[in-house]
């Protein structure tokens, strides 16, 4: 019987260690696992910060991008409503050319009266007396 206590003694001990030890290792998991976060949080966090910086720049260059393009677009699409201003303006263009040859052309006959006025002037004086 000794010998059947002092067995059963050793594997009780045997699983009273083993279950000490199982109890001790759950209690600190969570504190391992959390020191794994916080470890993978400070490995990680810089880099993530600055990915979002980054995402912030690139979000206002894109928004600055996309407001150009509509201004483009409107822009196109009020070329394309002002076909009838551009053809008045060059009916009036065209207007004024002709305005102006027609100045420059009576200027041009101005200047010859006058010249034949010079040139015929005493000799037409002599002949109305």
């Amino acid at each position: 019987m000794n010998r059947l206590n002092s067995d059963t003694e050793i594997k009780v001990s045997a699983s009273i260690r083993f279950l000490n030890e199982t109890i001790q290792f759950n209690a600190n998991e969570p504190s391992l696992a959390y020191y794994r976060i916080q470890e993978h949080v400070q490995k990680n966090l810089p880099s993530m910060v600055q990915r979002k910086y980054e995402l912030q720049n690139l979000q206002e260059q894109m928004s600055g991008l996309v407001f150009d393009i509509e201004y483009s677009v409107d822009a196109v699409k009020d070329l394309a409503k002002s076909t009838e201003h551009v053809n008045n303006i060059l009916t009036h263009l065209e207007k004024a050319l002709s305005i102006g040859s027609q100045i420059s052309l009576f200027r041009q006959q101005h200047i010859e009266q006058q010249l034949f006025e010079k040139k015929d002037g005493p000799l037409l004086s002599s002949l109305k007396k």
